[in-house]
């Protein structure tokens, strides 16, 4: 056992640890839009504009990570903010990327306290700081442009280090490790109306591991918080009026009038405010907008609101609708990005995987349940014509994916330890879903598990969480757990259908 034990620990001084977490307090758009609100019950219309694309990655809401040392050092850097190209959307944009009318939480200059919650994966000893930039002043909120580098200022106006071994040293990072938090205090500086805080909370040179996220704020005089006017995204045809009621939200307070800030320069509103009505020019087609703001009962005036108006053409022809679809294993990717527009129209894709399954987005991806043939639709709309595209699918299904499983003590004392199970993908397709199960001989148990679904307690047998199911070739999936032993920890043998 001794020699398993040192195996074990050497494993650990050259593997990857890993973490996962999130602010909460105020809460990010991760915290919004995927730790309270799931996809499959999104109903906030942010939510749902941030999960059409995506809805899959909202699962993921505590895993938006790089192994970078981040803004103050990456260069250049990368094209989406608030999820910082992460490694989980290999680059890609995030759900919380996503240009939509997120909502500010209320805020005014002064101290501010963030909480990020890292119960995904508790490492205290390896946290080094943690760094909060703000947007500039003069940043007007547009909630159909996703927000760039240029918003922000190019210094952080908080960067708080931490140092675990003396862990009460800087007083403005506070780890609750019962609670599995930490809780930053900076200062927030002045601005006004809806502005954005992009944070990172990062772990030492072992890892480099970061973790990123975007706080909206809506700047108050007072603690009820100013009003806020609410950005809209219209369509109508070429020469068709179309009808727009204005709306905003106030936290304590309510909406007592509503003033227009710029005229259209493209058309013409008419009507009394909330309710309008523009009429685009004659022939005019292309994007209009004016900005608005409204005023609540304490006469507290919000921040100007954009409503932009999409005027489409009326000599307007269906787009064409064409698809690639590919398959490994009973995983099929599927990229739309052949369709075309002649009027070079904003398109929409819906996906028909005919098993009962659907999604969006010029790309997706599905898993099937089995092996057959399938009948693949694909929906292409401009807005005001659509068409449709089919091909039938044959999925076959692959052996069987093994892997390479791992038990690292990673601590242990007296009477307990903490431990850490890897699994590896050496096979050459995806893992998609994973159980592991294993026995202790000398009476030690499981108190607490994290990153994974636990079951059972003699044996004890850990299958994977929605977010971790699939394990792409080469790549390595962790949970980890605390336990109480009778003095030394055993290190058990590893059993399931995936481990080699």
């Amino acid at each position: 056992m001794t020699n398993k034990l040192i195996f074990s620990l050497c494993l650990l001084g050259t593997s990857q640890a890993f973490a996962h977490g999130l602010i909460v307090d105020p809460p990010s758009r991760n915290a919004l839009c995927g730790l309270t609100e799931k996809p499959d019950q999104a109903s906030s219309a942010h939510c749902i504009d941030a999960f059409e694309n995506d809805p899959q990655g909202g699962y993921k809401f505590m895993s938006v990570l790089t192994h970078t040392e981040g803004r103050a050092v990456v260069s250049p850097l990368p094209n989406n903010v608030c999820g910082f190209d992460s490694e989980t959307w290999q680059g890609g944009a995030t759900p919380w990327d996503v240009a939509t009318s997120w909502p500010g939480q209320a805020a005014q200059a002064g101290p501010l306290d963030i909480t990020w919650n890292i119960q995904w994966g508790n490492h205290f000893s390896d946290t080094r700081e943690f760094h909060y930039w703000i947007t500039k002043p003069g940043f007007v909120f547009d909630p159909s442009k996703a927000l760039t580098w240029d918003d922000f200022e190019a210094e952080p106006f908080c960067v708080l280090p931490y140092d675990d071994s003396q862990p009460n040293a800087n007083p403005a990072v506070v780890a609750n490790k019962e609670a599995v938090t930490f809780t930053t205090t900076c200062t927030l500086p002045e601005r006004s109306g809806h502005q954005v805080i992009y944070g990172e909370w990062g772990r030492n040179s072992w890892t480099y591991e970061r973790f990123h996220g975007c706080i909206d704020l809506a700047y108050s005089e007072d603690t009820l918080g100013t009003p806020i006017a609410t950005p809209q995204q219209i369509s109508t045809p070429q020469d068709t009026p179309v009808s727009i009621t204005l709306s905003g939200s106030d936290t304590g307070g309510e909406i007592t009038s509503y003033q227009i800030l710029s005229q259209p320069i493209n058309g013409t509103l008419s009507g009394t405010p909330p309710v309008l009505s523009y009429t685009p020019t004659a022939d005019f087609v292309g994007t209009d907008n004016f900005s608005f703001s409204v005023t609540d009962n304490e006469a507290l005036e919000s921040a100007p609101a954009l409503v932009s108006i999409d005027v489409k053409s009326t000599a307007n022809t269906a787009p064409i609708a064409s698809f690639d679809a590919s398959s490994q294993g009973l995983t099929a990717s599927f990229d739309a990005s052949s369709s075309s527009d002649a009027e070079n129209d904003t398109l929409s894709y819906q996906w028909d995987f005919g098993d009962g399954y659907t999604a969006t987005g010029v790309t997706a991806n599905h898993d099937y349940e089995a092996a057959g043939s399938y009948a693949v639709v694909l929906t292409v709309s401009d807005g005001l014509l659509e068409t449709s595209s089919n091909q039938e699918l044959v999925i076959t299904a692959l052996p069987p994916s093994q892997a390479g499983c791992e038990y690292v003590i990673v601590d242990q004392w007296g009477s307990g330890f903490n431990a850490e199970v890897r699994i590896i993908n050496t096979g050459e397709q995806a893992i998609n879903g994973w159980q592991v199960t294993w026995a202790y001989s000398d009476g030690s148990s499981i108190t607490q598990l994290w990153n994974g679904v636990l079951s059972g307690d003699g044996p004890y047998t850990v299958s994977n969480a929605a977010w971790n199911a699939k394990v792409e070739p080469g790549q390595t999936v962790s949970f980890g757990f605390q336990g109480s032993s009778n003095g030394s920890s055993e290190v058990p043998v590893l059993t399931g259908d995936i481990c080699q």
